[in-house]
């Protein structure tokens, strides 16, 4: 008799532990499965970070589940591409939107507005090189003296109804400013003519040290402080340093950190009340790098460690 009392006792007990774990399995699915519905809901009506946030939700019900990671990681990269595009770089951004447009079995909504994008980005980037070559034409007929025909080309811009489009703000106010000193010039109300090869060099100065200026790790023209002997150790130098950084820390799920998504984390750190100007791209590389690994947004990560 107490055999059997035994076997059931032993039955009722697996079946209440069996079912308390089915339980949980489905309550966990039902989470996950709630969580990722609303990541998608959440793009439809561009809520990026909110679904940011809903597919880290989800990814705490399944760690390391494929999709949920996928997802998420495409959805930075599009946040990341926004943020780029309205800070008029368009080349990282364009590299963003790509990446974005690249990823498998990736929302469909994204890719479908990243390719609006790059689309935008082709045809900004062919007037502003467009307008470049008039204005360079109108600065050389300036510097000869050639003010009538330097502002007749300048007309070319100003006239355009699409260079008024905020895109082209920064060309547009150039070729308003050369108007200026034409027109003082040809009234007589200055005694010097701009220079064209001072003004060129202007404009040629901040658009080719723009990609140093954007990243503070780069010392411009560093190397002109070293000696050709010291150029020459440095280049066949093939060790490693506390300052070197392996690879593989600037990489979440095989693809490299981006600049766009450096920038776009530290407009995020800087939100959640961190100081992110006092941060190398590196720190913030290994801020991305550790929010990820451990399911969590950059925010969140920040604010847990460094608050």
């Amino acid at each position: 008799m107490k055999k059997w009392i035994w076997i059931v006792i032993t039955i009722v007990i697996a079946a209440s532990v069996g079912g308390y774990a089915y339980a949980r399995h489905s309550q966990n699915e039902k989470l996950y499965n709630d969580s990722m519905q609303r990541a998608s809901l959440q793009i439809s009506n561009k809520s990026y970070i909110a679904a940011e946030t809903s597919f880290t939700n989800a990814l705490k019900r399944k760690p390391s589940d494929k999709k949920a990671t996928r997802l998420l990681s495409q959805t930075q990269n599009y946040m990341a591409a926004n943020d780029s595009f309205s800070d008029r770089d368009y080349n990282s951004a364009k590299d963003g939107y790509q990446s974005v447009v690249d990823t498998k079995n990736g929302n469909e909504t994204l890719k479908d507005r990243s390719k609006d994008k790059l689309s935008t980005i082709k045809t900004i980037q062919g007037n502003l090189k467009k307008y470049d070559k008039i204005y360079n034409q109108a600065l050389n007929e300036t510097g000869e003296g050639n003010y009538t025909e330097s502002n007749s080309t300048l007309d070319k811009i100003l006239s355009d109804q699409t260079a008024k489009q905020s895109y082209y703000k920064s060309i547009l106010n150039k070729a308003k400013q050369l108007r200026s000193k034409n027109n003082a010039s040809l009234s007589g109300n200055t005694t010097t003519t701009p220079s064209s090869s001072s003004s060129t060099n202007e404009f040629e100065s901040s658009t080719s040290n723009s990609s140093t200026q954007n990243n503070p790790n780069v010392a411009p023209n560093s190397s002109d402080s070293l000696t050709s002997s010291e150029k020459k150790a440095a280049n066949a130098y093939k060790g490693s340093n506390e300052f070197t950084v392996n690879p593989k820390k600037n990489r979440i799920n095989g693809q490299q950190i981006t600049e766009s998504q450096v920038n776009s984390a530290r407009k995020e750190i800087s939100a959640a009340g961190v100081d992110s100007n006092a941060m190398s791209d590196q720190d913030i590389k290994n801020i991305i790098k550790g929010a990820h690994d451990n399911h969590e947004t950059i925010g969140q990560y920040v604010k847990a460690r460094y608050k």
